[in-house]
């Protein structure tokens, strides 16, 4: 269905600036158009134009493909950051038309248990649609599941593409999904490329919030459990960048770190094949 995919967004859900933020991470994008990250959403090109997430720059993120028509969304999970843009297929903007969502059942109830979401169903600007197809297939992982569950997604064509921004640890995915090790489940599932959650860089980077409230797999973390990349490994993408993430910077040690154990870092219009 779908033969390539486009990056079109590498921040977490509040994209960099973030509001409320007076460090210098932001004071510097606020002022410089060229650090501004958005949060992440992927463009999925093919007979027909897809998305995965809604985020808070939605209109930006669909410029950078020159605004194809939009057939179907794909929805990870329901945190606000994902989910946003929602709002942007009403009536007061595009008043879109049976546009398909693709997500998981909890995700779908969450979602219409709210007014305002729920209103761009009854006037038909949204419709629900299976979420998972025979090249799109979901796969569940912890999440803060409170209110709904969270998903990762494996695109499959010549090259498989794992997309996972959000989890709570790998202690506790790897139990879920039955590995001891990110790489022996990536390769279970044939993943050619991971897109992965590279929140936080270490446990240190919100020292003034108990980061705990919100859980994410540090990047060091990570990098201890992958170690160097080897020729057959697969290529490992980290996204999903808090705004205070040091990777944001191509001269940080911390990005140089990830370039020399052979992993990369995502940037927006970074496009793959499938």
């Amino acid at each position: 269905m779908y033969n390539k995919i486009t990056l079109l967004g590498n921040a977490q859900d509040a994209g960099r600036p973030q509001v409320g933020c007076n460090r210098k991470c932001c004071k510097e994008a606020f002022k410089n158009s060229l650090l501004v990250r958005n949060p992440v959403s992927l463009g999925l090109h093919g007979d027909k134009f897809g998305i995965v997430e809604t985020t808070k720059s939605l209109t930006n993120q669909l410029q950078m493909v020159e605004n194809p028509e939009l057939s179907e969304i794909w929805l990870t999970h329901a945190h606000l950051g994902h989910i946003e843009g929602l709002g942007q297929f009403g009536r007061e903007a595009l008043n879109s038309k049976k546009i398909k969502l693709r997500c998981s059942q909890s995700v779908r109830e969450y979602i219409l248990k709210h007014p305002i979401w729920k209103k761009l169903f009854d006037r038909k600007n949204l419709i629900f649609s299976d979420f998972g197809t025979n090249s799109v297939i979901p796969i569940e992982v912890p999440h803060r599941s409170k209110d709904f569950d969270t998903h990762a997604l494996l695109f499959k064509g010549k090259n498989n593409i794992l997309f996972l921004p959000d989890h709570d640890s790998w202690s506790e995915t790897l139990d879920f999904v039955g590995h001891n090790n990110p790489l022996d489940w990536f390769n279970h599932v044939e993943a050619n490329i991971v897109l992965l959650d590279g929140t936080f860089w270490d446990k240190m980077e919100l020292a003034d919030r108990n980061q705990e409230n919100v859980p994410h797999p540090t990047v060091k973390e990570t990098l201890q459990l992958i170690g160097e990349r080897r020729q057959k490994d697969p290529r490992i993408i980290f996204i999903h960048l808090n705004h205070t993430n040091p990777l944001h910077d191509k001269d940080s040690k911390e990005f140089l770190k990830v370039e020399e154990r052979g992993w990369e870092v995502g940037e927006e219009g970074m496009e793959f094949s499938l």
